[in-house]
């Protein structure tokens, strides 16, 4: 009988065939496995420091991220900010390891490269509470930081932190000064820029810009920034200039009149007739700026415009800048009868703006306008009109809560 085969033949060739791709996909495989599972330090002690603060913990995430990354600079540069608000919050101190922390901070500031410094801008620009000491670094770290601060303003980089840039310039002060300089004199930069470097070089009060400044004026055809440069002149010593500041005040050009009533403050014997009657202004941070200039250069007659720029049709900001200067006016005994003329001026039904009438009511609430209306209640029976006007009169809700909150504390 003939012999049948039960297996059929397999081709041998085809067959090592398939197991070699077998074992191929078997090694890849298991290569996979081999990898870490859920998320890298990286991403935890990024997300523990920006998002929760918590500088300790997301400090051993980072020290091994900086391990494991292949790409160093972000991970660097969130371990310096970790250390950094770890020393801010006191949480090294508390926690015993305060001087490791100083010591490693100061040797990556020391250590740290621009990729690394825009890395912490990048960081930064979005508000978090790391902010401040994050920033800090950088104003620690000096003349490198100063020019990327200001290419970062020139170009318009990183525009949330823009207004924290050229106070971290003044703080840098005059070694960042020939930087400031130089941006100023190039022509890339924009005007409003130029003007904000300006007021840092006041800020800093170095005189050795002041040949710079009056080259830079000699050129420049924008009108407010030659403002700006007679303004900072002037702090800078160069009294000569304080006729042309107070005449910009009456400026038909805005912008000179934002830049002379901002430097109100640092003009010494104003007349205060010049600043009440810029006080008519219709911009309102020209205004403000004069509002805060006659905190200091007092002068009774400005009280009935101070209330009128209160109860006007300008903004919040002059109003409250108002309500600050009345209040210390009323602290310094420059007006007695405060809180009558505020009481009369909400109680008596003119002043239609629901707003107007708030902030009446925010600067009665202040302490010394609180004296006022308990000292002199036996004469002029203040509260009970307030009492009567919100029982009966007032229909806004804002200003009524306010008001209740006013009643609560004469009550007391």
């Amino acid at each position: 009988m003939k012999k049948v085969d039960i297996i059929p033949s397999i081709n041998m060739e085809r067959l090592n065939c398939l197991f070699g791709i077998l074992i191929a996909l078997l090694t890849v495989c298991l290569g996979c496995d081999t990898k870490p599972k859920g998320p890298s330090n990286l991403s935890v002690g990024k997300s523990k420091l920006v998002d929760s603060g918590l500088a300790l913990e997301a400090v051993k995430h980072l020290e091994k991220a900086v391990q494991e990354e292949e790409k160093k600079v972000e991970p660097r540069a969130l371990l310096l900010l970790a250390y950094s608000h770890g020393l801010a919050d006191n949480s090294a101190r508390s926690h015993g390891v305060e001087a490791e922390y100083k010591n490693q901070r100061a040797q990556r500031i020391a250590a740290l490269t621009e990729a690394e410094m825009k890395a912490i801008l990048q960081t930064l620009n979005n508000p978090s509470r790391i902010r401040k000491s994050g920033l800090q670094v950088l104003v620690d770290k000096g003349t490198p930081a100063a020019a990327l601060l200001l290419e970062s303003l020139v170009k318009g980089r990183y525009p949330g932190l823009h207004e924290s840039f050229t106070e971290m310039l003044f703080q840098i002060g005059s070694a960042g000064l020939p930087l400031i300089l130089e941006a100023l004199s190039a022509a890339a930069t924009p005007s409003p820029v130029k003007a904000k470097l300006v007021r840092v070089i006041a800020d800093i009060g170095d005189e050795q810009a002041i040949d710079a400044l009056k080259s830079l004026q000699q050129t420049t055809m924008d009108a407010g920034l030659t403002m700006e440069i007679n303004t900072t002149l002037y702090q800078l010593g160069e009294a000569a200039y304080k006729d042309a500041i107070l005449a910009g005040l009456g400026d038909s050009d805005v912008a000179v009149r934002r830049a002379a009533a901002k430097a109100m403050v640092t003009i010494r014997d104003v007349p205060p007739e010049t600043l009440i009657a810029g006080l008519k202004d219709s911009d309102a941070a020209a205004v403000t700026d004069l509002v805060k200039a006659l905190a200091m250069h007092r002068d009774t007659a400005a009280v009935e415009p101070l209330l009128a720029v209160l109860t006007g049709e300008l903004s919040k900001t002059p109003k409250q800048a108002a309500i600050d200067t009345l209040e210390i006016y009323a602290a310094n005994k420059l007006a007695k009868t405060l809180a009558r003329d505020v009481t009369t001026l909400l109680t008596d039904g003119k002043v239609s703006d629901a707003n107007s009438r708030l902030h009446l009511v925010l600067l009665l609430k202040r302490e010394p306008l609180r004296k006022q209306i308990l000292a002199t209640n036996s004469v002029y029976q203040l509260e009970s009109k307030l009492y009567e006007y919100y029982q009966k009169t007032e229909q806004s809700e804002q200003v009524k809560t306010t008001l209740s909150q006013l009643l609560e504390l004469l009550s007391r």
